[in-house]
């Protein structure tokens, strides 16, 4: 949430200001709280209703990531939401379906995902008391990452795998493995 008063902030700072009259920006000031509030608000309705992404691009920033893994999740029938940056516990969208809830750790890497994200994800499926932990990333997992994610139960995708992931889910649930 800090990061994204910040940004705001500089919305108003480099954006807002420059634009309003003398007698305006000297009044902002005493109405910051409710200017910030008002922002806010209009870009979780804007964001609720808006598709923000239909395609995976390399360059996109982690927080564009999060925001690409819920969409494709939404656009398969979760109902699926991005989590608000700090005190997340690992948690980057939280999706639910059919009774099922998911808490996914999204790693948009230029390497290897290693056993941080899994461990992540373990700490936020307990968190949020999901029944299953995943990790997404555009990348492929280390070794470790492997075997830490089999014997703690946490799925690992590609992204490219988020549209399908209710029949994984059931498919490792029907599994003797599992």
């Amino acid at each position: 949430m800090d990061r994204w008063f910040k940004e705001i902030d500089h919305f108003i700072q480099h954006q807002l200001m420059p634009n309003l009259t003398p007698d305006l920006g000297r009044a902002l000031p005493y109405h910051k709280s409710a200017v910030i509030a008002a922002i806010d608000q209009e870009v979780t309705a804007a964001s609720a209703n808006t598709k923000p992404f239909t395609q995976f691009f390399d360059n996109f920033t982690p927080a564009e990531f999060e925001l690409f893994c819920a969409q494709v999740l939404r656009e398969n029938g979760w109902d699926a939401r991005v989590t608000k940056g700090s005190r997340d516990q690992g948690v980057d969208v939280i999706a639910a379906k059919g009774g099922l809830r998911v808490v996914i750790q999204c790693k948009l890497y230029t390497g290897p995902v290693g056993n941080k994200a899994v461990q992540e994800v373990s700490a936020g499926r307990a968190y949020e008391n999901a029944h299953f932990g995943v990790v997404v990333s555009n990348n492929r997992y280390t070794a470790s990452a492997v075997a830490l994610a089999k014997t703690n139960r946490i799925l690992l995708l590609h992204h490219r795998d988020l549209s399908r992931l209710h029949g994984i889910l059931e498919q490792w649930v029907a599994s003797p493995a599992a």
